[in-house]
């Protein structure tokens, strides 16, 4: 019953803001009155529950457009958060949210932690050991995994070096994808106070193998809350002073979880976005437009056009060591300190992430699912955009006429009966209705949409109620 405590209070505070409205609104109204005496007259003499009917529709319908008219305001931006993180934790346990509306079967996640017992066991190194990193990526690769992803960053060098370098040289084909991390440098004195400078890697110097991949894991969190809500799907940078397009973690696997020659095919449209050079690179980014696909599937490069809910991610997996079907999880010391022949069955055939979550490694940030270490944000947004894709809002026809119907039902029920007893048919409303439509659209935080004009309406009917009791006495 947490979400119907979140609404109450959200209920209270919408009535303060709504309170000073409906003044103005009298206000108004009486001013309107002296104006337009015939029209008032003719009001008057309108049956009690076609004035409440006709009163309500109208405090709906404004509510409702006043919400679509300042959707890109901070105040509704920072609610529809709120509404569609609550969605997420309701539907955690759903089947919608495990497999997506086409899929037969979970996808299938092993995340090797670099945890607080590793990096303890391993004492404490400054740097991620080159040796204990190259054992996790072939246990995975000799394991069968499906693709490997590597959250660690390799651009400082080390004394033990060496050896990753001679397998990675060597890494070809007949092993899993291997994705590596890209990182930018922030902006400083150094980058001109400029923000995609390409941080250079140890590894640029080396005839790496075919199947490597570089990839960058850039999100954004909301300023507000510093919730990491949203995805770069791509970005553009400057390495070496020549301009290159470095896709994310998510955009890559997927194009090679849909089609055998999805890495290719995605690379090649990747390539035609670069920019002559590095000074072109903000109005490259800036002008982004048209769309990637591969297979059957676009994704859509227009910021405007899909800003805030274009690069929401939705998130299925909570930070939990537990293993399932869906997702298992390894500590790594308990692969490099193993001292028995270790079974592939946590690794075959599955997305491996190799990443960290002890607290010196500063990779934990806040999500809607609670705190979580960087590489389970990536997993999460691996699975929202194979299974769901980028959002984009409902039909607006869709919202609307589902919208007016609802206002038309509440205006009438509040006009019908008391405050009471339409409260309790308001409620009857949101279980029976907007609850189940809000779950099947839970992407969208829709509910709110609908929520605030009722509840508005039904503010408006417990004041009607009070002037006139107040009236009668």
């Amino acid at each position: 019953m947490k979400w119907w405590l979140e609404l109450t209070v959200v209920r209270k505070i919408i009535a303060i803001f709504i309170a000073p409205c409906a003044r103005l609104i009298e206000v108004i109204g009486a001013s309107i009155a002296v104006r337009f005496r015939p029209v008032h007259a003719s009001w008057k003499h309108l049956p009690k529950f076609r004035r409440h009917f006709i009163s309500n529709f109208v405090i709906g319908i404004v509510i409702a457009v006043l919400l679509h008219v300042m959707h890109n305001s901070s105040l509704v931006s920072q609610t529809e958060n709120w509404a569609m993180d609550s969605v997420m934790l309701l539907n955690q346990e759903t089947r919608r949210m495990a497999m997506g509306a086409s899929q037969n079967k979970p996808l299938p996640f092993t995340f090797i932690d670099i945890d607080e017992d590793t990096y303890r066991t391993w004492e404490e190194p400054f740097h991620i050991p080159r040796d204990k990193l190259l054992q996790l990526i072939q246990f995975a690769a000799n394991g069968g995994a499906k693709a490997i992803i590597v959250d660690v960053e390799l651009a400082k060098a080390s004394d033990d070096d060496a050896d990753l370098f001679a397998y990675l040289q060597q890494y070809n084909e007949k092993l899993p994808p291997l994705f590596l991390l890209r990182s930018f440098y922030p902006k400083s004195q150094y980058t001109n106070q400029k923000d995609f400078q390409v941080r250079p890697s140890i590894l640029d110097e080396l005839a790496a193998g075919k199947n490597i991949h570089w990839v960058q894991p850039m999100f954004k969190r909301s300023a507000y809350d510093q919730v990491v809500r949203y995805w770069h799907l791509l970005a553009i940078g400057c390495l070496h002073d020549r301009p290159v397009v470095i896709p994310a973690f998510q955009l890559l696997l997927d194009a090679y979880l849909h089609a055998s020659d999805g890495l290719q095919t995605i690379t090649k449209q990747l390539e035609k976005l670069k920019p002559q050079t590095c000074a072109d690179i903000e109005q490259a980014e800036n002008s982004l437009s048209g769309e990637l696909t591969y297979a059957a599937k676009k994704i859509a490069l227009d910021r405007v056009a899909h800003q805030r809910i274009g690069e929401r991610i939705i998130y299925t997996l909570p930070w939990k060591k537990t293993t399932t079907e869906e997702f298992r999880y390894r500590p790594a010391y308990k692969i490099t300190e193993s001292n028995k022949p270790l079974s592939n069955s946590a690794v075959n055939n599955r997305i491996v992430v190799i990443g960290a979550s002890f607290s010196d490694s500063r990779d934990l940030y806040q999500t809607p699912l609670g705190e979580m270490p960087g590489a389970m944000i990536i997993l999460n947004a691996i699975k929202s955009l194979h299974l769901f894709g980028q959002i984009a809002p409902p039909p607006a026809i869709a919202k609307w006429v589902l919208e007016l119907g609802l206002i038309v039902l509440m205006s009438w029920a509040f006009a019908r009966f008391s405050i009471f007893r339409g409260t309790i048919v308001a409620g009857m409303v949101v279980i029976i209705t907007l609850l189940p439509v809000s779950f099947y659209f839970f992407k969208y935080g829709l509910w709110v949409d609908f929520a605030i004009p009722l509840l508005g309406m039904q503010f408006h009917q417990f004041v009607a109620e009070y002037r006139e009791s107040v009236a009668t006495h």
